[in-house]
């Protein structure tokens, strides 16, 4: 069984690499649905499926990549070092092509971020610097390009086949510099928004904002600076139709708000999220409880050294705490939101290690165990 995790961190030069002073956190609705602190016999299993990266690659797969596996079951990753190259894995990790390049024309990239397949093989990926959505077909054409210039997107999901995307970021949302998600069309025109915050200034910050989708239709997005989820109807609405939220003791909100003195331990931040079979999957990074005050700064490459991870897995109609398990590493939800990865120094070359998490335990929900 795991408890309750209490952990803080005294280590304040961490937050100007992971948060910008001035993020709210907005108050939370009486009507809000607790999640519990306490957990059953049941836990997070991750179980390695493969090492991607190797010394003969033409690129790397990078300090912060982003991961996506496609219907076909290849693997693809995009990360900063690649300067807009997208580099494409065989189910097996063996190294395949690359795609795209450096640039701002159709089919190129300054910084590809998160990557989502479609179940006929295509792949949608978002430019964070671009601000746009490239579609590909399988074989890895251009299709279309979804402008969204009016926002900063860190995250999206895919809705009704295509026609719309819910893309989380930050933007002006009625003359209000804010932290939101928001509801485009193909055409990039924004159709709805879903729980806009006012931001003092903008967040220079490719950490992600983790939306989600789950089976009923529901767009899931995280808590700005707090422990929280909230489900919306896509079409809009000025209330989430469902909202969780919890306090857990090792959960730190980070620093004071803009104008105070910057004395507060570094924040954690809610980096993946996935509804799978009706749960809610969350992955939140918290400062590392090993790493000793005064050390030495890690590569970049040893995002480890800084961070662990906290697995939550909730049920969002009750706020029950399904299972919960800490992580000695940093990991990442990949775009096709079934596995998560981490990245681990090797010789000095980047490798991703890919993981496939699964419930164990006796006090598992049947429909979750591994093999269902």
């Amino acid at each position: 069984m795991i408890g309750k995790l209490k952990v803080r961190t005294r280590y304040p030069w961490f937050i100007a690499m992971v948060v910008c002073a001035g993020v709210p956190r907005p108050s939370v609705a009486q009507s809000a649905l607790p999640i519990a602190d306490e957990v059953g016999d049941c836990t997070v299993q991750l179980r390695e499926v493969l090492r991607l990266g190797d010394s003969g690659d033409p690129g790397t797969i990078g300090s912060r990549p982003e991961i996506t596996r496609t219907a076909a079951g290849h693997y693809v990753v995009a990360s900063v070092e690649n300067r807009g190259q997208l580099l494409v894995f065989d189910s097996d990790g063996a190294f395949l092509e690359v795609r795209g390049g450096n640039g701002d024309g159709p089919g190129e990239y300054r910084v590809p971020g998160r990557m989502r397949p479609g179940s006929d093989g295509s792949l949608r990926i978002l430019d964070l610097v671009n601000r746009r959505i490239t579609h590909l077909s399988p074989d890895g054409e251009l299709l279309e390009t979804t402008d969204i210039r009016s926002l900063h997107g860190l995250d999206f999901v895919t809705l009704a086949a295509g026609e719309r995307h819910a893309v989380s970021g930050f933007g002006q949302i009625d003359d209000r510099l804010s932290a939101t998600t928001e509801i485009v069309g193909r055409d990039g025109v924004r159709l709805a928004s879903l729980g806009a915050a006012p931001v003092a200034s903008w967040v220079v910050n490719f950490f992600r904002a983790p939306v989600a989708l789950d089976g009923r239709g529901r767009v899931w997005t995280t808590r700005a600076g707090g422990y929280g989820f909230a489900a919306w109807d896509p079409d809009g609405g000025s209330e989430p139709l469902a909202r969780l939220a919890g306090e857990p003791d090792w959960f730190d909100p980070g620093p004071p708000q803009a104008g105070a003195p910057v004395s507060a331990p570094a924040p954690s931040i809610v980096i993946s999220l996935r509804v799978d079979r009706g749960l809610l999957w969350a992955g939140t990074w918290v400062a590392d409880e090993n790493r000793e005050a005064g050390a030495a700064a890690p590569s970049p490459l040893e995002l480890d050294r800084l961070l662990d991870t906290v697995l939550d897995v909730i049920d969002p109609a009750s706020g029950a705490l399904i299972a919960r398990t800490r992580r000695d590493e940093a990991l990442r939800g990949t775009g096709d939101d079934a596995l998560l990865f981490g990245v681990r120094e090797d010789g000095g070359l980047a490798r991703a290690v890919i993981f496939e998490p699964v419930l164990t335990g006796p006090d598992c929900p049947a429909a979750n165990t591994p093999g269902a």
